[in-house]
């Protein structure tokens, strides 16, 4: 018992040492397949039924109750989804602790991520968060906003991960896991109208084709909306939605020891890319919701994707598993502009082209005293851009005709084939019943080959300059281990420290105008993570709270900048270092009446250590804040059942997101300032008798709060543009389960 004392006395007082310093652990790379409590698991017959229901997980290989397992993971079951009208990724902005979301990107199935300060907001880039669907790793954040549909779960990772699966991130991972097909029969369908004719169709069929041996299922997902922005050059609504997405799913079980399972996705995407909102709009009054931009907003997105999940059990303790992928996308074409004025300032016409194969190969055991998880992962891609860009160098004499020589043109034409292979293993060993021991390790070798033929364009698109054309290629390797220590020191109480190292791939400058940057690569970029943290249910599991403390230390943060010798150029390399650090806390309780509450928030302390010459030579940011890092957010709703002499019961839920000020540009110029933001949301539902049938009245944006999620100023040309969030919608949706 004194050794336990011991180090509940040492967790606690780092924990709160960390509000200020280096701490917590929460975030580790974790298969964690999480049973929500929202998708069908009930308390045992001993336990009270009005306390919150446990959460079942997967992670680290193994069942284990979510408040008995050290990982910092936010898990969301199909009914809290539902409850809280999150219906999409974007959706899930300002959901999770320190976890920024763009509320808006250059077109509606592109999608970037911030965690813990550290993001990337170029979505050509590497991510730092890895994104899975159904286990299987997006390697581009281009294409990788999902619609949701008969989901089963949705989970995101805060912290390094990669000794346990998939590609090592230095941020975390976000893993949208849908239904599997099974014996039961399910029938789901919903249609759904709102504000600016709003309309979302979706439909599920699933159960088994032959008894005990074949399963199948089939989904189908449309949602479309009308534009809420005004552009009068181009004399119609802008910023509209237009996607369809299918997915298709056949499991075969030939025996107790054998589960295939295949899958099929598609999503076609005609919605607008996004007009920007000038500050300048030609005299008239400024409004969040008018965009004057001359491009017309055109996007045409394909994507497809298939996998083949083999699960072999040669006993209970051991399994052997294959995940086989392959997929991609084309987006020909994605039009638009960064500036929104009717005048030629920045235009851009683009085609992307992804194409990919994953194949990942585990073998996991789980024993009394220890369990274990390795494997095998390779990934191929080959990125195609095609990039003409236009963009005016100052702002005087700005007519195109009459000063080309105020113009500068380019053409982009370049293809990055990256293979990535990893060896990985994680093992955690009990010598006793409340004490566990973790260590991991994982080596990374990758190949990047680039291949590039950029031009100089005049108006009409002719090439008028000499091509810089050529090849490169470059290796990296990479040992990012882990470690950690946790502690079951009463049934519920967990506490745990863990220090993990990840990486984020090196890669090319795809859009260097000189021909040694584009020869030149640059270095992967990698963190140190040191993490602290405590989970507790208190009051006879009545009230749930996890916390957790984390430190990151950041080297060779890959970044734009400009070389002394090249004044002028924008290069990208490793130019800066940068410290994070913080904390984060969320609580569920189940209170006396049916009332039910959520919160969850963080705390960051993002910074650069180094970033010199960051946007022209002797202009340097270090000491600034971090771009998409406000210091504080968080998000706070319940829900309650309201007693209504009606069949059935009506629900109500509501949640208000909040998140402080931050700064889109590292220069952190009071330009580049987005005000603190509050979101409220809103949902009121009837479910029927028989639970078949729910009618739902939902809110986003009640406030309908218009403060810019980005702002952008050029000083060379002088302009600046914003982005806005959706304006307050309302939804009614019919939904109906078998």
């Amino acid at each position: 018992m004194g050794v336990r004392k011991w180090w509940v006395g040492a967790c606690w007082s780092g924990l709160w040492l960390g509000l200020g310093v280096p701490g917590t652990a929460l975030a580790q790379e974790a298969d964690a397949s999480v049973v929500a409590p929202d998708a069908g698991i009930t308390a045992p017959e001993d336990e009270d039924t009005s306390a919150l229901a446990s959460v079942v997980v997967t992670a680290d290989r193994r069942e284990t109750n979510l408040q008995n397992t050290p990982i910092a993971i936010s898990a969301y079951g199909p009914n809290t989804l539902l409850d809280r009208n999150v219906n999409s990724v974007r959706d899930l902005a300002g959901q999770v602790p320190n976890l920024h979301i763009a509320r808006a990107s250059i077109s509606y199935t592109t999608q970037t991520y911030s965690l813990r300060g550290v993001g990337e907001s170029d979505p050509i880039q590497e991510p730092v968060l890895a994104v899975y669907v159904d286990d299987v790793y997006q390697p581009r954040q281009l294409g990788s906003m999902v619609d949701f549909n008969d989901l089963e779960r949705v989970e995101v990772l805060r912290g390094p991960q990669g000794t346990l699966y998939g590609r090592n991130s230095s941020a975390g991972a976000l893993r949208i896991i849908s239904n599997t097909p099974d014996a039961r029969t399910r029938v789901k369908a919903s249609l759904s109208y709102g504000t600016f004719n709003a309309v979302r169709a979706a439909a599920t069929v699933s159960g088994a084709l032959i008894a005990d041996k074949l399963y199948a299922s089939i989904s189908f997902l449309h949602n479309r909306r009308d534009g809420f922005t005004y552009n009068p050059t181009q004399t119609r609504d802008v910023n509209r939605i237009n996607v369809d997405a299918a997915r298709i799913k056949l499991r075969y079980t030939p025996t107790r020891k054998w589960d295939l399972l295949a899958t099929f996705n598609g999503i076609v995407d005609r919605s607008d890319s996004r007009s920007y909102v000038p500050l300048d709009q030609g005299g008239a009054r400024f409004s969040t919701r008018r965009s004057l931009s001359e491009v017309t907003p055109h996007q045409n997105l394909d994507q497809a994707s298939g996998s083949l999940r083999t699960i072999f059990k040669p006993t209970d303790e051991l399994e052997l598993k294959l995940i086989s992928a392959t997929g991609g996308f084309d987006l020909n074409p994605v039009w638009y502009d960064n500036d929104g004025q009717a005048a030629l300032v920045q235009k851009n016409l683009i085609h992307y082209r992804d194409q990919y194969t994953t194949q990942e190969l585990q073998f996991n055991g789980n024993y009394k005293y220890v369990d274990f998880t390795s494997g095998l992962f390779y990934l191929f891609e080959r990125f195609y851009v095609q990039r003409d860009g236009y963009s005016r160098r100052n702002a005087m004499n700005t007519d195109p005709v009459l000063n080309p020589g105020n113009y500068g043109f380019a053409r982009a034409h370049n293809v990055t084939k990256t293979h990535s292979f990893a060896v990985f293993g994680e093992v955690h060993v009990k010598p006793t019943r409340w004490l566990t021991l973790t260590g991991g390790v994982r080596e990374t070798v990758e190949w990047k080959q680039f291949d590039f033929n950029n031009k100089g364009l005049n108006l009409q698109g002719q090439v008028v300059s000499d091509s810089i054309r050529g090849d490169a290629s470059e290796t990296w390797t990479a040992f990012t281990p882990k470690g950690a220590i946790s502690a079951q020191v009463t049934k519920d109480l967990l506490t745990y420290v863990s220090i993990s190292r990840g990486f984020k791939s090196g890669g090319f400058d795809n859009r260097a105008t000189q021909l040694q940057f584009a020869e030149r690569p640059f270095n992967p970029e990698y963190v140190n993570n040191y993490e602290l943290g405590l989970k507790t249910e208190l009051f006879r599991h009545h009230l749930r709270a996890n916390v957790a403390a984390f430190y990151n230390d950041y080297k060779d943060l890959q970044t734009s900048y400009t070389d002394p010798m090249y004044p002028g150029v924008s290069i990208r390399g490793n130019a800066g270092a940068a410290t994070t650090k913080g904390i984060e806390l969320e609580a569920d309780a189940r209170l006396p009446g049916g009332l039910g509450l959520n919160f969850a928030g963080g705390y960051l302390d993002a910074n650069y250590d180094r970033y010199r010459n960051a946007f022209g030579v002797g202009v340097n940011a270090d000491g600034n804040r971090l771009i998409n890092a406000p210091k504080w957010n968080f998000t706070a709703g319940g829900s309650y059942d309201i007693p209504l002499p009606v069949p059935g019961f009506v629900r109500l839920t509501t949640d208000v997101q909040w998140a402080s000020e931050f700064y889109s540009n590292a220069l952190n110029r009071p330009e580049d300032l987005n005000q603190a933001q509050a979101f409220w949301n809103g949902n009121v539902s009837w479910t029927s008798p028989d639970e078949h049938t729910v009618v739902t009245l939902s809110s986003r944006n009640l406030l309908d709060s218009q403060r810019a999620v980005t702002s952008t100023f050029t000083p060379n040309t002088g302009v600046r543009y914003f982005n806005f969030p959706d304006p307050r919608t309302f939804l009614v949706s019919l939904r109906y389960n078998l």
